[in-house]
This record gives C-alpha cells, structure tokens and sequence, in this order.
C-alpha cells in the first residue's frame, strides 16, 4: 500500500463548458552551454526581484558576450589625389528598420601617395565615427579591416550589406570581402524576456520575484529542469516559461513538458502552468504550423507571436532565431488572476503598454508581420482554432493583446484554458494544506460502520475553507456546502480510504459575445 497521502483525481465533463497570495510566482528556464558570470554548474537557478537583479547576476543587455563581424577590402590601386571613396553598410537600428550608415567618406589627399597611406587614412576616417554609427577599422599592409558593432550579431554574415562607392574616374581600387563570423549575443535575448516579465508586472509581483534557471541543453529533451526549478522554489512556482531556442518548434516538446509537469509535480502538490515557446525562423509559411487539438497536453501552452518592429524583432534579426513574447506572456500570466484570461482587451493585459513601442507592431516568431497582406483573418482564424496564443489587435482601439489563454489540448476539455488549469491547481493546493492535518487522523463512526456526522462536517469545513477563500477573492463564483460531498456509507474501517469529491463552480469567460440588433 501507498504511503499515506491526498491525492486528487481531476474530473472530466463537469465544468459545463491554496495559499492565497502566490498565484503569481513564476520561473523562466533557458538552455545554454555558455552561462552568465553570476552563474555556475553548481547554481543554476536563482531568484530575481528586478531586472536590476538580473543584471548583477551578469544578465546583461549590452551585447558584450556577441561576436562582431568583419569585413574586408583589400587595396590594389592607392588612385590620385581627389580621389573620394564611400562606404555604406546596409543595417538596422534600434528600431529594427532597415538603413544604409554612410561608415566613410573620404577623399584621397596628396599625403596618401601609398596604398599603405591611403589605408591608414580611410580607417581613421571610419574610427572617428565609429561613436555615432559604431563600426571601427584596422589597417594592416593592404588589408582594410572592417568590424561591426556586437550588437548586430549575425545580421551582417549575409548578403552585400557592404557597399564601397567610388567618385566617377576614381583610379582607387581594391577587392570588397562582406561581413562574416558575427555571432549575436546570447544574454541580449536573456535579458530582453527577463525585461519584458517585470515591464508587465510593473511593481505588481510582490516578494516572490522571478525564478530564472539555465542548464545545459540536452539531448533528448525531457524537461526535467522543470521539477529542478520548483523543486529548489520548494513547490512555490504556478507557471513556468520554457525557451528553447537550440532547436526548431515541437508539437511533441508541448506533450513531453506537459508528463514532466503532471508525474513530477501535480502528482506531488506542486502544479503549474507552462508556457512554450522554440525556434519557428525556418517556418515561410506560419499557416503550416501544427495543430494542438489532438493532443492532451493541458498544462502546456504554444507562444508563437513576437514583436514586430522593436526590440524582439530587432534580437530576431541579429540572432537568426525566434524570440517570440514568451517574457511578456509570462509576466502577464503572471499578473493576471487565476480565473482570468490574460488575452483580455483591457489596459491591464495591452501587452505594447509601457512606452507603446514593444509589440505595437504583432508579428509571429517567423517575423511575418500581423499587417502583411498575406496574413488574412481567416488565418488568424485558423491560427486560434489550432489552439496556439499570439498577438493581436481589436479594431477601434489601441493597444496589442493576446488571442487567448488556450492549453494544448482539445476545446471540449474542462482543462482547455490555462485559467480552467490555474483555478483547480489553486484548488487543490489550498485543500491540501487545509486538509493535512485529518491525514492519518483518527475518524469516528457510527456502530454500523459509518462515518459519524461530526466526523463529516469536520472534513467537509476543511475542504470548503479554501473554496470560501477562492470565492472572495474573486477566483469561483458562488461556494456552497453541497460543492464538497462525503458518503457516510463507504468503508473506511476496512480501506483506510476517504473519499472528499468536491465540485467547483468555475467562473465563465465571455470569448464570445452576441449582440442580436435591428431598427425598431
């Protein structure tokens, strides 16, 4: 026989469609073989209440762990004198938009009677800009140098982004070798989904802060790490954000996270949430992506939306991979209460709020543009019945929201939201610590063997005590002493088992709403 313990059997086809005050806790787990400095093999996870904190555990936001990618142009004719050379680099900017940064303007003086003079001017020329446009050079024998700014990673490595223009009857003349070996910044994206969880919190997270975990990547991926992380959080974490950006998107990694969370934590008191987001840059055509109603992942959700014109698509561009608005979803997740759903069009869930600069324009993790003319809304349509969760905007008014809460499970479920999952998680939490003390407890009994009236009105105020909690702070609707029944008539002398079946009346959510209208 099993130790002792409470177990919960989660029903089915009954939904008609707790500590207080954690609800909001939550993780970010990151795969990596290259850790921040305040990390090491022996402490993986820690626990942030700022994004300051993430900084000074060596998060950083200034690309200084990125390699810069170089050019070249080797000189073969140092021309005449008036002679003028331009080079230009096709780049981006801040604001992710695509811009020609004029790097030299040069013209060749009499000094520069060598090509090893001519060299070392056209560099100085390129450093003494390098504090606006960021580029800087090195001359050596023939060979101009040409090194990027970190920050543009790999966006230079392919192409001609590099342009060498010169005056018409200019005798100047080398051999232009574009950029290469850039390689974006692996903290940059760290930093911006830690950023974009405490910009929705905005101060709203209370004590807990965020619990930020990286391991190793493994082969295969079981997400394990996912037990680690609320294992060293001692249970605390309600929902979880998963960025695996070291290989491309899995319907199956959303079914493995979903065993992980249900075998190693629900099972043991510990349940939460989990929100999914991999690599979808590879993927042209985003109607292609799988659909989720097959599978019965419920504790698992896909994020496939990712900002469009900003910073996210800024990190897209330089890094050659999705970074979708996993840090944003789960800070809105995080703030939102566990019956509602964090798609819904209010100030509270506008996920561009904050400056309105981030997510003001949605794309998916592929970059497409929300705005493109291919993306229709029979699309979008499609999108949502698949059961994946990106962005959107509502016509008439501002702002970017979610499409929904959904879950990776079929719509018909009782478990299909993540609202649905966080409410009966909270439930069984607050039960259990309520109904801990009768375990093992002595029962009394009538003499034919049922269970005394006393005895069914102490188990039952235990598990109604949580409920009642639940309802005041808005989380079911109304609680009543028939939501928790207990048979007097089952044998508990012989099997040592009590069974507490207890219904919750669940709050409903208005995904649609109808408004029949016609002239009088």
């Amino acid at each position: 026989m099993a130790r002792p313990d409470i177990t919960f059997i989660k029903q089915q086809g009954q939904s008609g469609r707790t500590i207080p005050g954690q609800d909001y806790v939550s993780a970010f787990l990151f795969y990596t073989g290259t850790l921040p400095s305040g990390f090491n093999s022996s402490t993986r996870i820690k626990q942030f209440l700022s994004l300051s904190d993430a900084e000074a555990a060596g998060i950083l936001g200034d690309y200084s762990d990125a390699t810069a990618a170089t050019g070249t142009y080797l000189i073969t004719a140092a021309g005449a004198t008036g002679d003028n050379i331009i080079i230009t680099v096709n780049d981006i900017n801040a604001t992710s938009s695509q811009q020609v940064t004029t790097i030299c303007n040069y013209t060749k003086v009499t000094g520069d009677s060598t090509i090893a003079l001519l060299g070392a001017s056209i560099a100085t020329a390129i450093n003494a800009g390098t504090g606006t446009h960021g580029y800087s050079a090195s001359f050596l024998t023939a060979t101009l140098t040409i090194t990027a700014p970190k920050k543009l990673g790999k966006y230079l490595n392919t192409g001609s982004p590099i342009v060498v223009t010169l005056s018409a009857g200019s005798t100047i003349a080398g051999t232009l070798t574009q950029f290469s070996g850039g390689v974006a910044s692996l903290q940059a994206v760290w930093h911006y989904h830690i950023a974009e969880y405490f910009r929705m919190q905005n101060g709203s997270n209370g004590v807990d802060g965020l619990f930020v975990g990286f391991f190793a990547v493994p082969s295969p991926y079981t997400f394990s790490e996912i037990t680690t992380m609320q294992s060293f959080a001692q249970g605390a974490i309600r929902q979880i954000a998963i960025y695996k950006d070291g290989a491309a998107y899995s319907s199956a990694d959303l079914s493995a996270i979903d065993t992980e969370i249900k075998t190693n934590n629900d099972a043991r008191h510990k349940p939460l949430s989990a929100l999914y987001a991999s690599d979808l840059s590879a993927v042209t055509d985003i109607s292609t992506i799988t659909s989720l109603t097959g599978l019965t992942a419920n504790k698992a959700s896909s994020i496939i939306g990712q900002d469009g014109a900003y910073l996210g698509n800024y990190l897209y561009k330089t890094s050659g991979k999705s970074i979708t608005t996993l840090g944003a979803a789960l800070g809105a997740l995080s703030l939102s209460a566990v019956s509602e759903d964090f798609g819904q069009p209010v100030d509270k869930f506008n996920i561009s709020a904050g400056g309105g600069l981030e997510c003001d324009v949605p794309a998916f993790a592929n970059g497409k543009l929300l705005s493109d003319s291919s993306v229709s809304d029979a699309l979008l349509d499609s999108l949502d019945a698949k059961r994946h969760i990106f962005l959107q905007k509502y016509v008439g008014t501002s702002g970017t929201y979610f499409n929904d809460n959904h879950a990776a499970i079929a719509t018909s479920s009782d478990y299909a939201y993540i609202n649905d999952n966080r409410v009966i998680d909270k439930a069984t939490r607050g039960i259990y610590a309520s109904m801990l003390p009768a375990l093992k407890g002595r029962l009394l009994l009538n003499s034919d063997g049922t269970l005394a009236t006393t005895t069914i009105a102490y188990l039952q105020n235990l598990a109604l005590a949580p409920l009642y909690q639940m309802n005041r702070d808005g989380d079911l609707s109304d609680v009543s002493t028939s939501d928790v029944y207990i048979n007097p008539a089952q044998n508990v002398q012989s099997t040592s088992v009590v069974v507490v079946n207890v219904s919750l009346n669940e709050d409903g959510i208005a995904r649609q709403i109808q408004i029949p209208i016609g002239f009088k």
